[in-house]
C-alpha cells in the first residue's frame, strides 16, 4: 500500500490563518523618534483532510515573523513574535513624518500524519501575510508637565 505524501503546496491549499498583527500605541498615530511596539498572535494550526481516501492530519506551527514598516525598514525573520508593552522586544522607530503600511508575514513549518501513523515533516515553509495596518507618524514637541 502506498501512502500519500504531503507537500508544502498541499499545506498552502488547506489554508493557514494570518497572525493577528498588533501595533502599540493603538489608534494609528505614532510619534517620530519614539519606538513603536509590534507583536503577533499566532499558534499552531491543525487541519484534517482526506488524501487518496486516507485521513491526513496536518499540523502547522509558526516559526518566524517578518515585519515591513512601509518606510524601507524591516524586522526579521525572527522567532520572537513580540509581546505587549512593556516587553518592547520587537520595535521600529519612524524618523520621517508620513503615512505607512505595516505588514507582517508569518512563516509556518508543518508536519503530517496519514491514518494516525507517525508524523513526518513537510519539506519547505509557508508564508502567510496579515492585512496591513496603516500608521501615521507625526512630528511633535516634548512638553514637561506636572
Amino acid at each position: 500500500m502506498v501512502l500519500p505524501t504531503i507537500t508544502v503546496e498541499d499545506v498552502r491549499r488547506v489554508g493557514l490563518p494570518a497572525a493577528a498583527a498588533n501595533v502599540q500605541p493603538a489608534g494609528g498615530d505614532v510619534a517620530l523618534n519614539v519606538p513603536v511596539n509590534v507583536y503577533a498572535h499566532a499558534g499552531a494550526v491543525t487541519r484534517e483532510v482526506q488524501v487518496l481516501g486516507f485521513p491526513v492530519t496536518i499540523r502547522a506551527t509558526p516559526v518566524a515573523f517578518t515585519w515591513s514598516f512601509g518606510d524601507g525598514g524591516s524586522l526579521g525573520p525572527t522567532a520572537d513574535p513580540g509581546a505587549p508593552y512593556p516587553a518592547m522586544t520587537t520595535t521600529h522607530t519612524y524618523t520621517r513624518p508620513g503615512t505607512y503600511a505595516v505588514t507582517l508575514t508569518t512563516t509556518y513549518t508543518a508536519e503530517y500524519a496519514v491514518a494516525g501513523l507517525q508524523s513526518r515533516p513537510v519539506d519547505g515553509t509557508v508564508g502567510v501575510a496579515s492585512p496591513a495596518t496603516t500608521l501615521t507618524a507625526h512630528a511633535g514637541t516634548t512638553v514637561l508637565t506636572r
